[in-house]
């Protein structure tokens, strides 16, 4: 095992951690946006049976200089999507819900090889039945069946995939266990991959399978203050470190954060176990984040800082390197250059409310490689760039800002740039430096 490896380790050993369970544990997709309009039908007089109507829409351009930090086959690219979603919804009080969801996407203008995610016919985003069993005054169980979202904690396991033009769902079976101060969900899924044409997007459990636990509730910091404990568990019949070998890895993780006056916080730690093929797996991350927020001077500044230690390395007998799993994208920035593995990671940032609808967000990413003989990785998981031939370890300086208008919570529009100033850790294997654009408009109908 390398030696940063075993520092990681040891620091995780040493915190415990946890997070605030405020959110429904069903819907946990932010931001839990105001639709436009409300558009209903009550079939009884008291409401309790119900079917309601709505969507979203989204347009977003983007443009990179030197993508994938110069590997891509044509460096400079820029191109526009476009996606709309539509939802009914049936419910019969808080006992039952049939949900049924398409989603529909176009990609145009991309010169480089398309990705399933970019684009996608008429299809089924979600379509799910859940059913609710009182146990007693206050607890229930209830379990949902079928085609859904999963995105759990910070999203930095799962989520679902906002960043691309279609996002990640899976079909999957979740059973919770909700008490007023704990809910506990069991789940067994497949994530479901695009296909080319209409109503034709599927999972195979026998490539990809999940399961797992994941309990949220308060933690011993009182009021404001909540904890995350989960396990998932996952199966690949192609693991992407071997080639044609099953991969199956087993993640331990906790989570806390809150808030206390002008301090918020949110700190993570995961632990890594398993095997591929003939070689056994011992990961791990810590992440650690922190923001205070003057409420009463000019423009409300609210100075954060957020460090990951992220392991990597590769050998004969082990594996070192962390695999995110189903996270988000746009882990350190909108750009989404590097995927969380194998990355020592220092982000200072700044964010502003200008004015009642306008923010501004400033930051800055300084990013290391955790191990010097391992891969430089781009979401969802893909090596770009070997080992660093004379062991340079700096990969860079991202600056980035973004700039949101939201003049109602069921609409906003947006821009974004970053620059990675890419260092010898990518410079020495024929990387370059990226910039990014993104202008985005969202409606929630």
């Amino acid at each position: 095992m390398s030696n940063p490896l075993r520092h990681l380790l040891a620091l995780m050993v040493s915190f415990s951690g946890a997070a605030n369970a405020a959110d429904d544990p069903w819907d946990r997709v932010p931001p839990p946006a105001e639709s436009l309009f409300k558009a209903h039908v009550d079939l009884d007089e008291a409401g309790q049976s119900r079917l309601s109507f709505g969507g979203h829409a989204r347009s977003m351009f983007e443009y990179y200089r030197n993508r994938d930090f110069g590997f891509a086959p044509i460096r400079d690219d820029a191109w526009v999507h476009h996606r709309v979603q539509v939802f009914g919804v049936w419910q019969e009080g808080d006992d039952f819900k049939l949900m049924t969801e398409l989603t529909w996407g176009e990609m145009q203008g991309m010169r480089n090889e398309q990705s399933p995610p970019d684009e996608d016919q008429l299809d089924l985003l979600q379509l799910y039945a859940q059913a609710r069993l009182e146990l007693g005054a206050r607890s229930s169980l209830v379990l949902r069946a079928g085609r859904q979202t999963l995105y759990y904690g910070s999203g930095r396991l799962l989520a679902h995939r906002e960043g691309a033009n279609q996002r990640l769902v899976h079909d999957a079976l979740r059973l919770s266990w909700r008490m007023p101060d704990w809910n506990v969900d069991a789940i067994l899924a497949s994530p479901v991959r695009i296909g080319p044409g209409e109503f034709d997007n599927a999972s195979y459990f026998q490539r990809t399978l999940l399961w797992g636990l994941y309990a949220t509730g308060p933690s011993v910091f009182g009021e404001g203050h909540g904890m995350d404990i989960y396990y998932l568990g996952r199966r690949l019949d192609s693991s992407p470190l071997s080639d044609g070998q099953q991969e199956i890895r087993h993640t331990f993780g906790t989570r806390l954060f809150g808030k206390e006056g002008p301090w918020s916080y949110n700190h993570e730690f995961i632990l890594q176990t398993g095997d591929v093929a003939d070689r056994d797996i011992l990961a791990g991350a810590v992440s650690l984040g922190l923001g205070h927020t003057w409420k009463d001077q000019l423009f409300q500044p609210t100075l954060g800082f957020r460090g990951d230690l992220i392991s990597g390395g590769q050998g004969s007998g082990e594996i070192n390197t962390f695999d995110p799993l189903f996270q988000a994208n746009n882990y350190f920035n909108e750009g989404g250059f590097v995927s969380p593995s194998n990355l020592y990671n220092l982000n200072p940032r700044l964010s502003l409310q200008l004015t009642k609808s306008l923010s501004l967000d400033l930051g800055v990413n300084f990013l290391w490689r955790f191990d010097t003989g391992d891969a430089v990785y781009t979401p969802p998981f893909n090596a770009v760039a070997g080992a660093a031939p004379n062991g340079e370890r700096y990969l860079g300086t991202a600056y980035n800002a973004a700039l949101a208008w939201d003049p109602h919570s069921s609409f906003d529009l947006s821009i974004g740039f970053t620059h990675h100033e890419a260092g010898p850790s990518l410079t020495s294997v024929g990387g370059r430096s990226v910039d990014y654009l993104q202008i985005a408009a969202r409606i929630e109908f």
